[in-house]
């Protein structure tokens, strides 16, 4: 399986927020400086991360991120398909075979989505996040 880059930095920042355990809130700017990330795109990914409820935020002074719920009751696939419920864009339920319409690749393709989401919803960010 390969991450796209939002959702690679998305499990990146919720791994850091679960390893701090709440002890304070973590600035988008320490994680940009730490890692390398544009600060304009993680705010672009928090942002996602924000609209459905997995991370809250503390505006001011020592003010930042944190979980929005326990580590363990969030599973990765929250995290990645959290884009998915933030998109304009429609997505396509299936993709249509250019050959005919028991296509062999398509029907593979999905049956390792499915398995891929399965499994990622059976792994908590306390788990990786350790």
């Amino acid at each position: 399986m390969h991450f796209q880059k939002h959702e690679h930095y998305a499990l990146l920042f919720m791994g850091e927020l679960a390893r701090r355990n709440e002890v304070e809130p973590l600035s988008l700017v320490a994680i940009s400086n730490q890692h390398g990330i544009s600060l304009p795109f993680l705010k672009k990914i928090v942002r996602s991360l924000r609209a459905t409820g997995l991370v809250r935020s503390k505006e001011g002074v020592g003010g930042g991120y944190t979980l929005a719920r326990e580590a363990e009751s969030i599973s990765l696939w929250e995290i990645i398909s959290s884009f998915d419920a933030t998109t304009d864009e429609a997505k396509p339920v299936s993709l249509v075979c250019p050959v005919n319409k028991s296509c062999l690749p398509q029907h593979i393709r999905t049956k390792l989505s499915e398995s891929i989401k399965k499994s990622l919803e059976r792994i908590s960010l306390k788990e990786v996040a350790r």
